[in-house]
């Protein structure tokens, strides 16, 4: 992306979601997506996405959560949310976005998220350097709703994450 278009984008998000992107990011940059951003039709239809590739991810130390701070209706909605925890793996799917996209995406994100740089191991075995949303503060632990946790299985299911992760999310209990 331009440097010149880049510049007010940021600030663009900055202003909107409260978040200020880095100087520079390469162009394309990997998002690591671990919740409803991991289903192809949302992402692609509802988020208007386009990436160059798409590779299933696994970021060790962290684990799924489902916290209430955020959300369409915060105190009630828990979107999915990562949080530490040694021992433990997130999966999800790595797309390589052109800068452009990110920033659509980033600008979409809740204001309760922050970036937060990791190193997502693909299916190869490979590091790959991606940037993923995580909400910084301690937030309580809730439950999703059964349509968003819906589109998670939906998505861990069609991506092929591992059996014993996708039995994980079939646990997970959904709001009433």
């Amino acid at each position: 992306m331009n440097p010149v278009l880049w510049a007010p984008l940021r600030l663009w998000i900055r202003f909107r979601r409260g978040r200020f992107p880095p100087r520079s990011l390469p162009d394309p940059i990997w998002y690591f997506a671990y919740g409803s951003n991991m289903n192809e039709r949302l992402f692609r239809e509802r988020r208007h996405m386009a990436w160059h590739e798409a590779r299933i991810g696994r970021l060790d130390g962290y684990r799924l959560a489902f916290t209430v701070a955020g959300g369409m209706r915060p105190g009630l909605s828990a979107p999915a949310n990562i949080v530490a925890s040694p021992g433990s793996a997130v999966h999800g799917v790595l797309y390589r976005l052109p800068l452009r996209k990110f920033a659509r995406l980033d600008n979409s994100e809740g204001r309760q998220y922050a970036y937060l740089n990791a190193q997502v191991i693909d299916e190869k075995g490979e590091q790959v350097p991606a940037v993923t949303y995580t909400v910084p503060y301690a937030a309580p632990e809730g439950r999703p709703g059964h349509a968003y946790l819906d589109l998670i299985r939906e998505a861990a299911r069609r991506r092929g994450l591992p059996a014993t992760y996708v039995a994980m999310l079939n646990r997970v209990e959904a709001r009433e």
